[in-house]
């Protein structure tokens, strides 16, 4: 049997490192954490080369008195904890005290610090661990912590980190949530000499959002606060018009401390039940404050995960805030008496929607639920950074393919379809913006043999039409969609050109990550028919697509294209690039709920039984294209026939 030792402190301080210092990301956490729990009202944070090369965190908080500089770097060394009890009432952000060891077992590390009692700061070097450099200088009151060469000493550690670029992203997202949880501290964020954002720390929610998200999504929050048994939920959640694809843009803390939370995410979905559409996932920003001693943060090493001494009855109340808001409520607040003789659901009547305020929290400065202007000074200032001083250069003097086809709002078979001929309709039927192919395509776009009369449109999703003795009710969507997948994926193999050059281009407000991502794959992008440049402070300007849309739809989809070049590694390639063909042809496809005109109408019928001459039937999810009854069916259907 193997001898039972103590490890080594070397060995065992790197394994403890492993879970709190994973990444450059979590080094600038539980930095900028610290700096919080010091007292900062302004923390700026600079990193190089995605924080693998160099970190610097500064602050103005109270900083560390000379003496127990070196005590700070101990494992379980902390000024937060004294006894067994102030574990279970947990008010700050760190209490372990293995953040500053656990960083010096695997970098290089210098601080610089001073207290508003002393005259002279103090200047201590360490690395991996060991004091190599103390001396006496004079610096302003507060801390600087610099860290570098990050896992130099931990090879195997340095080879699952991701490109620079991405691992930029991570410490933008970890210290954009801070900032949404701290409005009243001046947070800046620098990388590679650039500044990617910097708050204000006027206490406002709003304007911490426009300097993360843009003015889009300044202007489209609902400010939320509500009470109900001394639970408060606080914070701002989007209009329905800002929902977005993935759950990227939402935002839980629990007394201002950030947490994963799929269970949060699904209860505040559900509070906007019926109000956007299936597929897509709000935008919130929230704090849920609530008695330390009901929760316990001391459950992961990186603290993004708790538990709550009730779950349900927090989710409870999380679930009446957001419904509260979404439907156009103000400040709330139910006490404990009010519903402490049932446990129903208390019913809340429109006299309850004035903005109130019960108690001052102890932590935060949110909204007491009245509606909050974004500052105009800080919007100008944003839109300074983002827009250009001179109109860029057009690329393209008219949005046109090079067939010379002039692009619509909406066209079903545009690229297709050249302007000299036009597809045969019936005498009852409108004109029609739709058109058919000149010379080498002609027959294949010749209008089809098979006899189909078009009835009509119901529910403006599905098209009607009668093909001899059988009756057709088609999805209309799906029959765009694949026919411009296949459309597509024949370009794109045969390597024909699939870009369309915008006669505007479009300026694209991403958060730091998503243009990292967007950037560092323009291939990738150029090969789908995008022409991509980057324009600074986290905007792109976008001059071509395969397809032409609104903004809102353009920017949908490089964001879809983002997320699925991160999952990239999971589908063999030609699964990967028609997932990607399929994104595009989705969003040019004619949407459900989209009335159409008469020749519309027929070339959805066309265009159906153009593809079902190529024994194609469902669209590229694999659902089908279109649903038959035929004459015998039906009249069993009315007892016409037994």
């Amino acid at each position: 049997m193997p001898n039972i030792q103590v490890l080594p402190q070397e060995l065992a301080d790197k394994i403890a490192a492993g879970e709190v210092a994973e990444r450059p990301s979590a080094v600038v956490k539980e930095l900028v954490e610290n700096s919080i729990d010091a007292g900062a009202s302004s923390i700026e944070v600079e990193i190089r080369k995605g924080g693998i090369e160099y970190i610097r965190v500064s602050d103005n908080g109270c900083g560390i008195e000379a003496s127990q500089v070196e005590t700070a770097f101990l494992r379980h060394a902390t000024s937060k904890l004294r006894s067994i009890d102030d574990l279970y009432s947990i008010g700050t952000m760190g209490f372990r005290g293995e953040a500053l060891s656990s960083i010096c077992a695997v970098a290089n590390v210098e601080v610089i610090t001073k207290t508003a009692e002393t005259e002279e700061g103090v200047l201590l070097r360490l690395e991996r661990g060991s004091v190599c450099e103390r001396e006496t200088i004079a610096c302003g009151d507060g801390t600087v912590m610099v860290v570098e060469n990050l896992f130099e000493n931990i090879p195997a550690r340095m080879k699952f980190l991701k490109k620079n670029s991405t691992e930029a992203g991570y410490v933008a997202d970890v210290l954009g949530r801070i900032a949404l949880s701290r409005p009243d501290i001046a947070f800046t964020y620098i990388c590679d000499d650039k500044e990617v954002f910097s708050t204000s720390g006027d206490g406002k929610l709003q304007n911490v959002v426009l300097k993360l998200y843009g003015v889009e999504h300044a202007k489209a929050v609902i400010p939320v606060d509500y009470t109900e048994d001394n639970v408060r939920i606080a914070g701002v959640i989007g209009k329905p018009e800002i929902a977005r694809g993935n759950r990227s843009r939402q935002t839980l803390f629990v007394n201002k401390r950030y947490i994963k939370s799929n269970a949060a995410s699904k209860v505040v979905a559900e509070g906007y039940r019926n109000s956007i559409m299936v597929g897509k996932f709000p935008f919130f920003v929230l704090n849920i404050e609530i008695a330390p001693e009901c929760v316990d943060v001391n459950v992961h090493p990186a603290k993004t995960e708790i538990k709550f001494s009730n779950e349900s009855r927090i989710y409870e109340i999380l679930y009446h805030a957001v419904a509260n808001g979404v439907s156009g409520g103000g400040a709330k607040v139910i006490s404990a008496e009010k519903t402490a003789d049932n446990n129903s659901t208390p019913t809340r009547s429109a006299s309850e929607n004035t903005p109130k305020k019960t108690y001052t929290p102890s932590l935060g400065t949110y909204s007491t639920g009245r509606e909050e202007r974004v500052s105009p000074k800080l919007v100008r200032e944003y839109l300074d950074s983002v827009i250009p001083k001179n109109e860029p250069e057009n690329k393209a003097e008219t949005a046109k393919t090079d067939s010379g086809m002039v692009y619509s709002d909406f066209n079903f078979l545009d690229e297709e379809l050249p302007p000299d001929k036009v597809l045969t309709v019936r005498e009852e039927d409108e004109p029609s913006e739709i058109s058919a192919p000149e010379s080498e395509e002609k027959e294949k776009y010749a209008p089809p043999s098979v006899p189909p009369r078009a009835v009509g449109q119901i529910f403006d999703t599905y098209v009607l039409c009668q093909c001899g003795e059988e009756f057709w009710m088609i999805d209309q969507h799906a029959a765009h969609e694949r026919a411009r997948f296949e459309r597509l994926k024949t370009d794109y193999y045969s390597k024909q050109r699939m870009s369309q050059m915008l006669l505007s281009p479009i300026i694209l407000k991403l958060d730091f990550s998503e243009a990292q991502t967007v950037l560092s794959n323009l291939d990738a992008y150029r090969s789908f028919g995008f022409d991509i440049e980057d324009f600074g402070s986290g905007s792109i300007i976008v001059n071509a697509t395969p397809y032409i849309g609104s903004e809102a739809e353009i920017r949908d989809l490089v964001l879809e294209i983002a997320e699925a070049l991160g999952e990239m590694s999971r589908y063999s390639i030609a699964d990967f690039e028609e997932r990607l063909l399929d994104m595009i042809a989705c969003k040019y496809a004619v949407k459900a709920n989209r009335k159409l005109n008469a020749a519309e109408i027929q070339e959805v019928i066309d265009t159906v039984i153009r593809l079902e001459s190529d024994g194609i039937k469902t669209c590229p999810h694999g659902r089908p294209i279109k649903i038959v009854f035929t004459k015998t069916e039906i009249e069993k259907l009315f007892k016409r026939r037994l």
